[in-house]
C-alpha cells in the first residue's frame, strides 16, 4: 500500500497547489472517516488522542451558587448597552 502511495505522489505534486490541498483534505477525511468505522467495529484500538475525554453533564452545575443568575441579571443591567454599529 506505501509503495502505491509513493508511486503517486510525483504525480500530485504536478498537480497546481489548490488542487493538492483539495486532494490532501479529501485524504485526511477519508483517513479518519475509516478510523472512526474501525473502532467502532473494534478493528483497532484509539490511533490518536482525544482532546478531551466526554464528561456526563449531569449534575455539572449542582456546584454553583443558587444566586447566579440574578448575579449575571445584575451585571447585565450594570453594563451600558453596546451603542448601533452605525455610531460607531
Amino acid at each position: 500500500m506505501i509503495d502505491r502511495l509513493n508511486e503517486v505522489l510525483p504525480q500530485l505534486e504536478q498537480l497546481p497547489a489548490e488542487t493538492q490541498e483539495i486532494v490532501a483534505t479529501y485524504i485526511e477525511v477519508l483517513v479518519e472517516t475509516l478510523e472512526r468505522d474501525a473502532r467502532a467495529h473494534g478493528h483497532i484500538q484509539q490511533l490518536s488522542p482525544i482532546a478531551d475525554p466526554w464528561k456526563d453533564p449531569v449534575g455539572a452545575w449542582s456546584d454553583l451558587p443558587d444566586t447566579m443568575l440574578e448575579e449575571l441579571d445584575q451585571l447585565r443591567h450594570a453594563v451600558p448597552p453596546t451603542p448601533p454599529i452605525e455610531q460607531l
